[in-house]
């Protein structure tokens, strides 16, 4: 079967390596000629020619041009120019666009649409792709003078080395800064009295230019609204404060669901009754020992005592060789109403170990108690559970956060241009989940019994979950992740490890599953005599008895219950749930 399936897996990491094209060998940028008309409220239209060379008639069907959004003014801080795309043309026509979020601006795909029933392919003759978008927020102000600031050159075509001319056609009144016209870069000339002509020498792709910057008197353009100053400030630190919103969320989480461990009141000197009357014994018995497995008898023992002190049915000692007689009738449970309010007052667990007792062969009126527990044991475990988690609520908060911060991590990828980037780390990650589970829980995932669900299941396992890792694989090898977008990946991955440290803290124990715990531990406290609680009585001994047996401590009680008899120079306790012959 794997020599079988070895051959569609290698098929698959092979089409995975090759899907990717390489731009350079299937295209030559000859020209690149750009035109930036400002106006005077400092926004920009901006038209660009690329003459593109066709080399093969095979490729990938079209080229992308990459926008610049991302500038650093003078004092090293980082700003974010506005951007609206206007018409995207290939041969004089309105041609299929696709626009992707990155760090630096936008990255925009001009060419043939890829579909499963078109060519993909340009034809290999000269092709001239026009791209014109609106450019805001070119102007900054430095004490008296506004400065203009426009790129050297406003896109590129997957870094070609053609020549490229940019003429700028400017509001009149401006001086060109001396310092920026760096002539190894490129030569800036007058071509008419408000319009510059610069020219950039072909030469190695990728290369960081000076900006064009100009000198204006103060006034010159529109002025700057402070409302305008908020919306320019919200976007400059957008996506750096939803990057790191998700780990803060994160934080709040662990801050709230740690906090009661952190500030660890003083030991109570007491016990709370109320807490008690809403648990059943076989839930203080599993929290006593933690859900550990010897938690199963003395819960099973503390039902069977809390029947009896409910007078539910009588048992001839507390030990496990107990018999029971004397159960009360079901027709008693249904009609009569002291039987229904003895019936219905018993906690779900402490009902199913009757229905375990009565269930059991009878010698006489008696019944052999631990005869039941073996066939109730499972089932008492998972009705104690439920009992623990309707305590437990919905936690609705940890799932909100949760849902958070997947949004902002989606939001960081999709405006990082990392998105499918993320999707194959989370491919990888819910592979490698699904494989660990499968060895730590094999009873989550039956094996199939027809023949047609085992081929199922065998191509997901041998076929599907290895593709996913190969094309998550090739996608990161193949994919480049250039210094702008670091940072973000770095966040991306914070939010992917929040989500899973959340959906991890949901299993923690709530506040106030806690405090029924640590109640619990109070109780046996008490019980020992270690710590004050309600005062002895008869009602208060058969009141606590069951939670003694569940915390193994009955002895204890019975002695003092005991002592305090004799205090009380009270006669001989024989209570009717009791079997005395």
């Amino acid at each position: 079967m794997l020599r079988l399936l070895s051959w569609p897996i290698l098929c698959a990491m092979l089409l995975a390596l090759t899907s990717c094209s390489n731009f350079d060998r299937e295209f030559t940028v000859q020209s690149a000629n750009s035109t930036v008309e400002v106006y005077t409220d400092g926004t920009a239209f901006v038209s660009e020619f690329f003459d593109i060379e066709v080399k093969r008639a095979e490729n990938y069907g079209g080229v992308y041009v990459d926008i610049p959004q991302r500038f650093t003014d003078a004092s090293g801080g980082v700003h974010w120019r506005n951007f609206q795309l206007a018409a995207a043309r290939r041969g004089g026509l309105d041609e299929y666009f696709s626009m992707e979020n990155n760090v630096p601006g936008y990255s925009i795909y001009i060419g043939m649409e890829h579909c499963k029933s078109c060519s993909a392919d340009l034809p290999k003759v000269p092709t001239k792709i026009q791209i014109a978008y609106w450019l805001g927020r070119l102007v900054r102000q430095e004490g008296d003078r506004e400065i203009l600031f426009l790129p050297a050159y406003m896109g590129r075509v997957h870094g070609q080395g053609a020549k490229k001319t940019l003429t700028l056609k400017l509001p009149p009144g401006g001086t060109l800064r001396p310092s920026q016209q760096d002539r190894a870069a490129y030569d800036v000339t007058r071509s008419a009295p408000n319009e510059l002509l610069v020219s950039i020498a072909a030469g190695k792709g990728d290369r960081v230019l000076p900006d064009i910057e100009i000198e204006y008197p103060a006034g010159t353009f529109v002025i700057v609204t402070t409302g305008q100053r908020v919306q320019w400030w919200l976007s400059d630190h957008f996506l750096p404060f939803i990057s790191i919103l998700g780990p803060l969320i994160v934080a709040l989480v662990a801050i709230l669901k740690f906090r009661p461990s952190w500030l660890v009141p003083a030991p109570l000197i007491t016990v709370d009754t109320k807490i008690t009357q809403s648990i059943s014994p076989a839930l203080a018995a599993y929290l006593f020992r933690n859900w550990k497995a010897d938690a199963a008898k003395a819960a099973f023992m503390a039902s069977v005592c809390h029947l009896a002190v409910k007078r539910t049915l009588r048992i001839s000692s507390l030990g496990e060789d107990a018999e029971a007689s004397d159960l009360l009738a079901k027709q008693d449970r249904r009609k009569s109403k002291a039987g229904r309010a003895k019936w219905y007052d018993l906690p779900a667990a402490t009902r199913l170990v009757f229905g375990g007792i009565a269930k059991q062969p009878s010698a006489g009126d008696r019944r052999r108690v631990k005869n039941a527990r073996p066939d109730v044991r499972d089932e008492l475990h998972r009705t104690v559970t439920e009992e623990y988690q309707k305590i437990r609520g919905k936690d609705r908060w940890s799932l909100a956060a949760a849902a958070s911060i997947l949004a902002l991590g989606i939001a960081v990828a999709s405006f990082s241009g990392l998105l499918i980037f993320s999707a194959a780390i989370c491919g990888i990650l819910l592979v490698l989940l699904i494989v660990v589970t499968m060895f730590r829980h094999p009873e989550r995932f039956p094996v199939a019994t027809g023949t047609s669900e085992q081929f199922k299941q065998a191509t997901f396992l041998f076929v599907g979950l290895p593709a996913i890792v190969i094309a998550a694989l090739s996608y990161i090898g193949t994919t480049e992740v250039i210094s702008e977008q670091w940072p973000y990946l770095t966040a991306i991955l914070l939010h992917i490890a929040g989500i899973i440290a959340v959906l991890a803290m949901l299993r923690m124990p709530t506040p106030k599953q806690r405090q029924i715990r640590n109640n619990i531990l109070d109780l046996n406290r008490y019980i020992s005599g270690e710590i004050n609680g309600p005062a002895m009585s008869v009602e208060c001994y058969e009141h606590y008895l069951p939670f003694a047996v569940a915390l193994n401590v009955e002895q204890r009680w019975t002695e003092r219950f005991n002592l305090w008899r004799e205090s009380q120079k009270m006669n001989a306790y024989a209570p009717d749930w009791l079997i005395t012959s």
